[in-house]
C-alpha cells in the first residue's frame, strides 16, 4: 500500500477503499466517512446499489477531482445468476462467449441515469460454478456496465430468463480486494490521530499519484511550477523527464521532481516527435497559485487583536455603581455633602 505521510484530517488527500456493506446506498457511505475523519470534501467512484458489497474507492480532498479519472478505469465483480429454467453446461459457455467484447445495453428501470442505448466492452466473461440453476461467474467490463442487464440479457438468449441474484464487486482501476479496509477501521485509526498517533489513519490512504500507477508519466522541472499553477500548458522546456512512451491523444500523469502529482492531461504530440510545440493539454491541475498560497500564509499568520470590551450598565446597575450612591446621598441631604456641613457646624459654636 502506498501511504502519504501523516497529516491532520484537513490535509488528507488520497484514496481510501471502504468495503461497501449490504444495505447503505453509496452516498451514505459518503456521508459516514466525511463524519469520521470531519471532512468536507468526500467522493465515491462508481456507485454500487444498496444490495451490493465490496470495493468502493472514496476521493479525499483534493483527490475528488480524479473522480471522473477514476472512473474511467475497468471495474471487476463476481456475481452470482439464477436462471429460471435447465441449460446445459455446453450451452451456457457459448451464451457467455457470445457476450465478450462490445455489447449494447440499456441502463435497468431503477437506474439513476437516462434510459438510453449505449455501448460497453466486456473485457473477460468467465464461469467459476455451475450449481443447478445458480451460476457463480466473473467479469470484466467497463465503467458504467450495468451486470443486472447482463444477467437479463443472457436469460433472454439462453431462452429461460436469468436474474441477478448477488453481486461483490472485488476491483476498480487499481484497486482491489486486498485494499479493503471497513468503516471501523477507518473510525479507530482516525481515534488514534487525534490522540497522537497518525500512523495508522495515514497507512490506510493511497496517495494520488497511485491512481496513475499504470500511467505514462512526465516528470517537469521545478522552475516550471509556477506558470502551471497559473494555468500555463506543458512546453518541451519545462520537461525534465519521460517515463513510459506516452502517444498522441493519451492520459498522461503530470508529476514534480519532488514526486508530487501536479496534474493530468493529455498528449498533443506523440513521444518521440516533441519539438517546440505544446506537449500536454491540462485537465487536472493540483497546484496553488502561488498567490493564493501567499494569501492564505498572510491569513493563517494575522493575529487577531480583541476588542476592548466595553462595559454596559442596565438601568438597575447603574443604581450599584459607588458613584451614584454617593450622588444618591447628596439627593437625599438637599444637594448638599453632609460632612462640609457638620464641619461649619463645628467651626461657628467656636
Amino acid at each position: 500500500m502506498n501511504a502519504q505521510e501523516s497529516k491532520s484530517s484537513s490535509e488528507l488527500d488520497g484514496f481510501i477503499v471502504i468495503d461497501k456493506p449490504k444495505g447503505p446506498t453509496s452516498h451514505q457511505v459518503d456521508y459516514w466517512v466525511r463524519q469520521i475523519l470531519g471532512m468536507e470534501r468526500v467522493g465515491h467512484i462508481g456507485t454500487l446499489d444498496p444490495g451490493v458489497t465490496g470495493v468502493l474507492v472514496m476521493a479525499l480532498g483534493k483527490a475528488t477531482k480524479l473522480i471522473d479519472i477514476a472512473h474511467e478505469q475497468k471495474k471487476e465483480y463476481v456475481c452470482v445468476m439464477r436462471l429460471y429454467g435447465d441449460v446445459t453446461d455446453e450451452n451456457l459457455r457459448e451464451a457467455f462467449h457470445e457476450y465478450e467484447g462490445e455489447i449494447y445495453q440499456i441502463p435497468p428501470m431503477r437506474a439513476a441515469v437516462a434510459r438510453t442505448l449505449r455501448k460497453r466492452t466486456i473485457h473477460k466473461l468467465e464461469i467459476l460454478e455451475i450449481s443447478s440453476r445458480l451460476v457463480l461467474f466473473r467479469v470484466v467490463c467497463d465503467s458504467g456496465t450495468y451486470i443486472r442487464t447482463l444477467c437479463t440479457d443472457l436469460g433472454y438468449t439462453l431462452g429461460v430468463g436469468a436474474q441477478m441474484a448477488e453481486l461483490r464487486r472485488t476491483r476498480t482501476g487499481v484497486f482491489q480486494e486486498s485494499d479493503l479496509v471497513t468503516l471501523q477501521d477507518v473510525a479507530d485509526a482516525k481515534k488514534l490521530s487525534d490522540s497522537g498517533s497518525p500512523e495508522k489513519l495515514a497507512q490506510l490512504i493511497f496517495s494520488m499519484d497511485y491512481l496513475f500507477r499504470e500511467y505514462p508519466k512526465i516528470i517537469v522541472k521545478k522552475s516550471s511550477l509556477a506558470n502551471i499553477s497559473r494555468g500555463s500548458d506543458l512546453y518541451p522546456g519545462g520537461i525534465r523527464a519521460i517515463i513510459g512512451t506516452p502517444s498522441k491523444g493519451e492520459r498522461v500523469a503530470v508529476i514534480s521532481e519532488n514526486n508530487e502529482l501536479v496534474g493530468t492531461g493529455i498528449m498533443l504530440v506523440n513521444f518521440d516527435e516533441i519539438r517546440d510545440l505544446k506537449v500536454v493539454d491540462f485537465d487536472r491541475v493540483l497546484l496553488e497559485n502561488p498567490g493564493q498560497m501567499k494569501q492564505k500564509t498572510k491569513e493563517a499568520r494575522k493575529e487577531v487583536k480583541p476588542k476592548p470590551q466595553v462595559t454596559k450598565f442596565g438601568h438597575h446597575e447603574r443604581r450599584d455603581r459607588p458613584q451614584y450612591q454617593r450622588q444618591k446621598e447628596g439627593q437625599r441631604s438637599g444637594g448638599k455633602d453632609v460632612r462640609r456641613r457638620e464641619f461649619r457646624g463645628q467651626k461657628k459654636r467656636r
